[in-house]
């Protein structure tokens, strides 16, 4: 890509960086415009409930106070229109009440009062019969009903003895109170809310949204909890139209300002930045200083850069020839070095294969032919048996040598079946030392991969040579099976065992380790002195026969 292209791209990137972040201003202030009103509604909410609740205490002190009069629990029992007139009906405008019932404990009405309503309204507009099962549950009742007068707010208080301060005693009946929501008083609530209010019917479709408008309802519900009109507030926020104003101002000085700037550094960027890298850019793509006469010229760091450049075609040469040699030399250290690793390798290898399998056969060799001298005058027939396998032993010896002076492994040549191999190296121990085999194969032919049974081979001759060696071994196992879908190898002696916390640990123990860890298996020994040593190799898992 050009130099000219990417400063292309970058100014994009800024245009379209500046994009989002107006995007992400606006987006910001309509976040808080959005929180600014829902605050607002919240607190309009609350402050509609509180008002509520402060116009309503009149009408709440009224039925809580009048309810736990005494003179109002002997009216029950003997009413008296004269007292009820002075007490009742005279109360009912210091407490805004606009109608005021008396009800006895078995539903029946005493005493109905009106103000400025439908003298109908001395009787209730709903059913006492439907209500005494509410009233008898909710000990100072509050519901809205309906009337042809218009909306009634209801409170309700249970009628008690003066000293039943407690209110524990059953009612004696209800002082029920009312109040009209009637256009006053609606005046007053939205003078105070400084609102436009209005009860309308349930389910009225909310008024189209009105910017800078916040509108909030209430449920007037009766005592089932039917809704019987909606108080529905809408109140201006006067402080939203400068927030407006004030956000669509900094957004266009915000675009103005970028304008501005992005104009600016485009102008600069073309004149200062990409005339200089278009000149050099054509310098190295005609491969000639050219170019760079007028720019090296210049004070500024395009400047210095055009004499740098300048001077580097005549390094150039130079340079590719050091590069050059450089990379001979590092190919052929890396051959020195790779080849040195392979010595290494074969040098250890060697090293492992003669310990384990040479040495321990000349090793084997040498105690049958040790066991002959005791045997050639008692049982001369059992010493030649025991030279021809020593014989044997060697001539195997020998070709294993041979092999390993050819650079071949010898048992990774065709070779029989490994239970025909391991037998035939028991058969050769058995008849060269005194010593009991016992050797058990529970695994099934090729289970063991070709380099597993070479190692494993090679194990079985180290442990059975120290065996005889260091434990004096009269009695070895060898048991060939599966435990749990594992190949394991276990070998046991009867020898004097040893510490193997504090043995000193040679050659063989680390070929045998290294041997394991090659074929993916784990090598264990647990031994104690004068109980023998038990060997386990457990191989990798393989997948269950059918």
């Amino acid at each position: 890509m050009k130099t000219q292209t990417r400063l292309i791209a970058l100014l994009c990137l800024v245009l379209g960086v500046f994009a989002l972040s107006v995007g992400l201003l606006r987006e910001s202030q309509k976040r808080e415009s959005r929180q600014m009103f829902g605050q607002i509604a919240q607190e309009r909410a609350a402050l509609t409930e509180r008002l509520l609740d402060l116009t309503g205490q009149t009408l709440r002190n009224f039925a809580n106070d009048y309810s736990n009069w005494g003179e109002m629990f002997q009216f029950i029992d003997r009413p008296d229109p004269a007292w009820a007139s002075v007490n009742i009906d005279a109360s009912l405008p210091n407490f805004n009440a606009h109608a005021a019932w008396v009800v006895c404990a078995n539903g029946k009405q005493i005493h109905g009062a009106v103000r400025g309503v439908d003298a109908a309204l001395r009787t209730p507009p709903f059913a006492i019969a439907d209500l005494l099962p509410y009233l008898r549950q909710n000990k100072f009742a509050h519901f809205f009903v309906s009337s042809p007068a218009g909306v009634l707010e209801i409170r309700a208080g249970p009628i008690q003895p003066s000293e039943d301060t407690a209110r524990t005693t059953a009612p004696h009946g209800w002082f029920i109170v009312a109040r009209l929501w009637d256009a006053d008083y609606q005046r007053s609530l939205q003078q105070v809310l400084e609102s436009e209010v209005q009860l309308v019917a349930p389910g009225t479709a909310a008024p189209p949204d009105t910017p800078n408008e916040i509108v909030t309802e209430r449920k007037l519900t009766d005592w089932t909890g039917k809704t019987v009109a909606l108080f529905r507030s809408a109140h201006r926020v006067r402080t939203a139209e400068p927030v407006d104003i004030g956000n669509d101002y900094e957004i266009l000085l915000f675009l103005v300002f970028g304008g501005i700037v992005i104009a600016a550094t485009v102008i600069g960027v073309t004149r200062w930045v990409v005339r200089p890298l278009r000149r050099l850019e054509q310098s190295l793509a005609e491969n000639s200083p050219a170019p760079l006469r007028t720019l090296a010229l210049q004070p500024d760091i395009f400047g210095r850069l055009a004499t740098l450049v300048a001077g580097s075609f005549e390094h150039r040469q130079e340079l590719e020839r050091e590069i050059d040699e450089r990379r001979r030399a590092e190919a052929a250290l890396r051959q020195s070095r790779e080849e040195l690793r392979q010595s290494s390798e074969l040098k250890a290898r060697l090293a492992r294969d003669l310990h384990d399998g040479v040495i321990q056969s000349i090793y084997a060799a040498g105690l049958g032919l040790e066991g002959v001298r005791a045997s050639l005058t008692r049982d001369p027939t059992a010493a030649e048996r025991k030279l021809d396998a020593a014989r044997d032993a060697l001539n195997q010896t020998i070709r294993e040598v041979r092999s390993f002076i050819q650079g071949l492994e010898p048992e990774f040549a065709d070779r029989p079946e490994f239970g025909q191999v391991l037998r035939s190296l028991i058969t050769t121990l058995q008849s060269l030392h005194p010593v009991a085999f016992a050797l058990q194969i529970d695994l099934p032919p090729a289970t063991l991969s070709a380099r597993e049974e070479v190692h494993t081979l090679q194990i079985v001759r180290e442990c059975v040579s120290n065996a005889l060696r260091h434990g004096g071994a009269r009695h070895i196992a060898i048991q060939l099976a599966r435990e749990d879908d594992h190949p394991v190898l276990h070998l046991r002696d009867d020898g004097v065992g040893f510490d193997a916390a504090n043995v000193r640990r040679g050659s063989g123990l680390a070929n045998l380790a290294s041997r394991a860890t090659e074929i993916g298996a784990t090598f264990t020994i647990a031994s104690t002195l004068g109980k023998g040593t038990d060997i386990t190799l457990r191989f990798s898992p393989r997948p269950s026969t059918p």
